[in-house]
């Protein structure tokens, strides 16, 4: 860490390789999804290659909490990121046809293996592979930007002044570990599903499908669905439930076999039957999956 005496100020602006600090926040903190433990950076810059989705095809997390608090717009310009310092500003180019946009990135994502960054359906858009679902990109963080976003001018502390104090040695205070579980984890579209298959929330990265014979569920309709779990009766299929209600439609399905499935639906497409899947992992489900229904 470097530090700079001025009167009677102590800045820790920058780290030994001059990267820029960001301010210590709850969404600094290590967190941990699906079994896996991620560490937010204590630093602004990146610039890495990889694998680029979207999210935000429907309107299942639309209006709805992003990390930061702020609501998801599935037309804004905004990303997730699952290390960055929140918020910030970066740039992503698409490496396949050059063109470049610059986002807020503002939420944590996507939880799946092998992919960097987690755009709006709006930045698919302009980035030109919102058919394709993924896309080959550069992202970089905008420093300046995000400082002047963030309301702190370039070069000065980020952590303000402190009191008068002499320095004998650096001292470095390591950042409590403590879980951060967020409300509405996201991940990407998927690529490719198969019929005859089916997803499980716990066996990334490529989901999959199982189609339903019609007298196994004979209350539903036709569609994609989302089976939280299964249950021997009506009365705790009703308890599992009832939290689910204000998410999207939910009900209690007689699976024919003296069992009920809590499932919730019609979705109104794979990708956010996906999303809602990840969501429901977040919240402690641990079994469920998409379903589709001749």
């Amino acid at each position: 860490m470097s530090f700079l005496l001025s009167g009677c100020s102590l800045f820790t602006s920058h780290d030994e390789q001059g990267r820029t600090l960001a301010p210590v926040k709850a969404t600094s903190k290590p967190y941990k999804i699906k079994g896996k433990w991620y560490h937010p950076q204590p630093h602004y810059e990146y610039n890495e290659v990889g694998i680029a989705s979207f999210y935000g095809g429907g309107d299942v997390f639309h209006g709805r909490p992003t990390a930061t608090g702020e609501r998801f717009d599935m037309m804004g310009m905004t990303a997730a990121h699952k290390t960055v310092p929140l918020p910030c500003m970066a740039e992503v180019t698409n490496m396949e046809n050059g063109r470049s946009i610059q986002v807020k990135v503002n939420d944590r994502g996507p939880f799946i293996n092998n992919r960097i960054i987690d755009l709006s359906r709006r930045g698919a858009q302009l980035l030109g592979f919102e058919k394709n679902g993924l896309a080959k990109v550069r992202v970089r963080t905008l420093v300046p930007e995000t400082l002047a976003m963030n309301n702190f001018p370039a070069g000065e502390s980020l952590f303000g002044p402190s009191d008068s104090v002499m320095l004998a040695e650096e001292t470095k205070i390591a950042p409590e570990m403590t879980v951060l579980e967020f409300e509405t984890p996201t991940v990407m579209d998927l690529q490719s599903l198969e019929d005859g298959e089916y997803v499980h929330a716990t066996l990334p990265p490529q989901p999959q499908i199982v189609d339903v014979p019609k007298e196994s569920a004979p209350r539903i309709m036709s569609g994609i669905y989302v089976d939280v779990g299964t249950v021997p009766n009506q009365a705790a299929g009703h308890r599992m439930a009832s939290p689910l209600a204000d998410i999207i439609d939910v009900s209690v399905v007689e699976m024919g076999t003296g069992d009920y499935a809590v499932r919730m639906g019609p979705i109104a497409s794979f990708s956010d039957a996906d999303r809602l899947v990840d969501h429901l992992v977040s919240l402690g489900h641990d079994a469920p999956r998409i379903i589709r229904n001749r």
